[in-house]
């Protein structure tokens, strides 16, 4: 068995009313609390922690309008710094986990703050009291070390690794807002997420656990179509996105291949400026049958495994591009893509350029 370590670093709270939650982990602080756009607000969780929050006479400010933005990032680190805030707590999707986070950790690091985007090491380091809260579910990004920021001035971005929450808090009901095509990403794109785990994990033990944590989010995801109300579904769903950022998975991967899923689904957000779930989603089974060239076996235990595909690679991607879309998700983009285009767009992969070419050309409509 090889080496592994597991970190410890989010206390991970599953919670069906998260309020006396939240009064508890901000006692004594000044809270800012950090959002996106509407959606937290029509789904009852801003007012839950605000609410929480005054009731326990536990001061806050807000930071609405949350995102990757590195410059709204910049401006919520002085918002939190002229407003004297001691904690932050952020709900909502990656976007405004992601921006919770690097607000946390550049109160601290501000002048620096796009150095550790760019991969200066930012793992231990000082940071504010964090709590993030999901409410849609599929980042995995409140149990995870990564925050994202795209500096749109400049078409930049970066990725910071080492920014943990202190606590991440679960809450099922939170998702019930979302519609039955944005439900039906929150399982598929946590069941992307925990395969890239577990492709290629020699690890029994870790193995065998993301193997069933799949089975269960696709089973979730199922049962949502019919009954959306369902908040044991939602439940599975929300506890797999965040186990899918844990270390608890791929502690046997000797190589990473299955995360490059991570640099080629970003090719059909610059092409057609397509959404994160839909790229990573569409992307993923044309992924594995290009794939399956380099790392035949590994491609083929997990189509057995995890769905009970038996047959060629190249049948099998073409079962679960099938799979996929009988929940309601568009699998094909419109219109064409040239080489050129496809070439131009940076990604690190040891796929060769005619292999990227046909993954992101099987993707268009014929």
């Amino acid at each position: 068995m090889k080496d592994f370590t597991f970190r410890n670093d989010t206390k991970l709270l599953f919670c069906n009313d998260i309020r006396e939650t939240v009064a508890g982990i901000a006692k004594g602080k000044k809270v800012m609390v950090v959002y996106g756009g509407g959606s937290v607000k029509r789904n009852g969780c801003y007012e839950d922690i605000t609410g929480a929050l005054a009731e326990a006479d536990i001061p806050f400010v807000d930071y609405g309008g949350s995102s990757r933005e590195f410059n709204k990032i910049e401006e919520g680190i002085r918002w939190a710094k002229a407003n004297g805030v001691t904690m932050i707590i952020g709900a909502g999707g990656a976007s405004v986990m992601d921006s919770a986070k690097l607000i946390a950790f550049g109160y601290y690091h501000e002048a620096d703050l796009w150095e550790y985007l760019k991969g200066r090491p930012s793992y231990g380091l000082e940071r504010m009291p964090l709590a993030l809260i999901p409410t849609y579910p599929s980042s995995g990004s409140e149990n995870g070390l990564g925050a994202v920021s795209v500096d749109s001035r400049n078409g930049d971005f970066g990725t910071a690794y080492g920014i943990p929450a202190d606590y991440a808090i679960l809450c099922p009901k939170y998702s019930l807002s979302l519609g039955k095509e944005m439900t039906a990403y929150t399982g598929l794109v946590t069941l992307v997420q925990l395969s890239a785990c577990i492709l290629g994990d020699r690890n029994k033990m870790s193995y065998d656990a993301g193997i069933s944590y799949i089975k269960n989010v696709l089973e979730a995801t199922r049962t949502l179509q019919e009954h959306p109300d369902d908040l044991d579904a939602r439940g599975t769903i929300l506890l797999g996105a965040s186990l899918s950022t844990s270390s608890r998975l791929g502690i046997g991967k000797v190589e990473q291949f299955a995360y490059e899923i991570y640099e080629l689904e970003f090719l059909p957000e610059v092409l057609f400026g397509s959404t994160y779930r839909r790229s990573l989603t569409s992307v993923f089974p044309r992924f594995l049958r290009v794939m399956g060239r380099h790392h035949a076996e590994d491609v083929r235990r997990y189509f057995l495994d995890a769905f009970g595909f038996d047959s060629s690679i190249e049948e099998s991607s073409h079962k679960l591009t099938e799979l996929f879309a009988s929940f309601g998700v568009p699998m094909y983009y419109e219109g064409e893509v040239s080489h050129e285009q496809v070439d131009a767009v940076p990604c690190t992969t040891e796929l060769g350029k005619e292999e990227v070419y046909e993954m992101i050309n099987d993707l268009m409509c014929r």
